[in-house]
């Protein structure tokens, strides 16, 4: 294959590595493999899943392919908090160096969808993009803009600085999400009233576990 993954080796074992975390091949993978490659560059990160893992967190603004793929080349997690979902629906993902604070922010262009049927007109266009996408360059793909990102303690990886309990309902709080209002501590979704789900019952116990006659039988 002519272009990108001459350039960068390391590109092809990577986009393996997020195609069979994430399930099939897309454009979406590609291009995600490419923004984290191309974020790492930036900052001079060279070895996000080893022994520089807790030096990068990263704010991806979509919650599509791309997301998995770039998670799979910068070593983030949600769950780790170094990775960070702002759905925003747009291709684009900042990365921030914790002990720098150098950030880039990575967006996909506009026109590249237009770039990559010209380059394959005889394929449609996912083929085209599938296509393009592995060999078009960084500067016909991407645009780079240096940003500041304001990361408060609370947001960092680590231990949870703070746990409280919402006097409304009850619940617990991490990460100093709660809110203050006439001196009692709400969550967010009581101290707002806005909620993303709606209410059809009232808060029950959990539905009692059924053991499999197998494993009784393997038991006794």
């Amino acid at each position: 294959m002519k272009g990108y993954p001459q350039l960068y080796p390391e590109f092809d074992d990577l986009l393996k590595e997020a195609i069979a975390f994430h399930g099939h091949l897309c454009a979406g993978q590609i291009i995600g493999v490419r923004i984290a490659m191309l974020g790492l560059r930036e900052l001079g990160i060279t070895d996000p899943r080893g022994k520089e893992s807790k030096k990068l967190v990263v704010f991806v603004e979509i919650d599509r392919c791309a997301a998995d793929a770039i998670m799979i080349v910068t070593g983030c997690r949600v769950g780790r908090r170094s990775m960070k979902i702002v759905d925003n629906g747009k291709m684009a993902a900042t990365f921030v160096h914790l002990e720098t604070g150098k950030a880039v922010r990575i967006v996909s262009l506009w026109n590249a969808r237009e770039k990559a049927a010209a380059r394959f007109p005889d394929l449609d266009a996912t083929a085209a993009q599938k296509q393009a996408y592995r060999e078009m360059s960084d500067i016909d793909l991407f645009s780079v803009q240096e940003v500041s990102v304001d990361l408060k303690p609370e947001d960092l990886p680590g231990r949870p600085l703070r746990k409280a309990q919402c006097v409304s309902c009850g619940e617990t709080i991490l990460d100093m999400r709660d809110v203050e209002q006439d001196g009692q501590v709400f969550c967010k979704t009581c101290a707002s009233g806005k909620i993303f789900y709606t209410v059809q019952a009232p808060p029950r116990a959990p539905i009692a576990q059924r053991i499999q006659p197998a494993l009784l039988s393997a038991s006794s």
